[in-house]
């Protein structure tokens, strides 16, 4: 009724269906545009925040840390139980890899994934912690 009120035009009502049974909706437009890229931003794992830092598809960049704790040269979650098993859940239900390849352009050595765009952040973000 509310979507009525505010003369919400829908062609597909199973599209509309599927979103209303949605608990979790996970958005993040990071360099998606600009670089065709996504990244993984924050993660929630057994009740924590966790931020994850780094850009693109180099895994030796960046560390996954909690949310709000200022960590020192070297700190990192990387060995938090929670961690660690909902990267490895997300990484074993991923058909995506990673590799380094060259560019032909520039020759330089770059990370870059093979499978799936949405996967890639989550095969990335296990890389870094191990």
């Amino acid at each position: 009724t509310e979507m009525v009120k505010e003369n919400v035009q829908v062609r597909k009502i199973a599209a509309v269906e599927t979103l209303g049974s949605a608990s979790v909706i996970c958005s993040d437009k990071t360099g998606t545009l600009t670089e065709g890229k996504m990244t993984m931003t924050k993660m929630w794992s057994c009740g924590v925040s966790y931020q994850v830092s780094g850009q693109g598809f180099d895994p030796t960049k960046g560390h996954v840390a909690r949310e709000g704790v200022t960590a020192s040269a070297g700190m990192n979650s990387n060995a938090e139980m929670g961690v660690r098993t909902t990267l490895l859940a997300g990484l074993l239900c991923s058909d995506t890899t990673l590799f380094q390849a060259e560019d032909p352009g520039t020759g330089e050595t770059k990370w870059d994934y093979k499978g799936n765009s949405s996967e890639a952040p989550i095969v990335v973000a296990a890389r870094k912690i191990g």
